[in-house]
């Protein structure tokens, strides 16, 4: 496994202006990059200029009612599963993940990550708010998770996958990897959607071919039904309950690294993995594990902390 090319880049002024304007940052970087469906660059950028309005958007008493039945809706489905450990794949800014916690009866270890570092740090301070300090969010990509094979219970996402089109294999065959008993999604169905559904399907890019994904993957889906609780009636999701063949004892999850998949060591300012030589930075107390972030300090060990 190498290491990634580094994103292409653009001057965050202009961004911040396109975001001020209202205009759809993931349109517009594909219109200047002639991609056919959304870049990860476009949507990189793109969440990070939203990093704190799915908080703020809970000040409206119509969106955190709608959360609450979102998270009890979730927390049915996951209690079900009794996990030890739960993982979050696009975490965002937790706030789906905290209804969820905050009504689930089983108390599993929580971790959550995402790839836009201002979304993590909201993250963490509303769940910290609400007393969840114990939860790990980190930064990585959907198709390159720095976790060990069958490392977690149940992996769930929630229009995660969304944006992706064109990496449906790829990221749910590294969702299945890391999986060690159940995968849950709730994510727009095309094959199941109405004509017009399917028409902002296809406008944004969403992804499209998850049950038939999963299926070639080995793993079909056990439920898909709707999901019942909807921000965005034309954009309703769907919920996916797959279940993991030869599921293994539980155990505790580890960091390794997305280069090497070799075990990572806590330090004072990174992660750092003897094996391939590379350390991960820790910004704001977010540990950033995207290949892009790898640092080269094979000598690293030689000095303390």
């Amino acid at each position: 496994m190498t290491v990634r090319a580094m994103a292409l880049q653009y001057d965050i002024r202009e961004i911040r202006a396109l975001y001020e304007r209202g205009e759809n940052i993931i349109q517009w970087i594909r219109a200047r990059e002639g991609a056919e469906n959304n870049t990860p660059t476009a949507i990189a950028y793109s969440y990070d200029m939203q990093a704190g309005s799915y908080v703020a958007e809970l000040e409206s008493a119509e969106i955190a009612a709608l959360k609450s039945r979102l998270g009890r809706r979730l927390a049915e489905v996951i209690d079900a599963l009794k996990p030890e450990s739960l993982l979050d794949a696009g975490v965002g800014e937790a706030t789906s993940l905290l209804p969820t916690l905050a009504v689930m009866k089983t108390r599993p270890a929580v971790f959550g990550f995402d790839f836009s570092v201002s979304r993590l740090l909201w993250a963490k301070r509303h769940l910290a708010a609400h007393g969840h300090c114990d939860a790990t969010p980190f930064l990585a990509d959907l198709d390159c998770v720095p976790l060990s094979n069958a490392s977690v219970d149940v992996v769930t996402t929630f229009h995660a996958l969304e944006p992706n089109r064109g990496q449906e294999r790829a990221i749910l065959a590294e969702l299945l990897r890391i999986a060690r008993r159940h995968l849950v999604l709730v994510e727009p169905c095309y094959e199941r959607a109405a004509p017009e559904m399917r028409d902002w399907i296809d406008k944004h890019g969403y992804v499209r071919g998850l049950p038939q994904t999963l299926q070639l993957l080995g793993h079909p889906a056990r439920l898909i039904e709707p999901f019942g609780v909807d921000q965005n009636a034309v954009n309703a999701a769907s919920l996916f309950i797959v279940d993991i063949k030869d599921a293994k004892p539980s155990r505790p999850a580890e960091f390794v690294s997305p280069i090497s998949r070799r075990p990572l060591v806590r330090r004072a300012d990174c992660w750092f993995c003897h094996d391939d030589g590379h350390a991960f930075p820790i910004i704001g107390g977010i540990p950033c594990f995207r290949q892009q972030n790898a640092v080269l300090a094979s000598k690293l060990e030689q000095f303390t902390p």
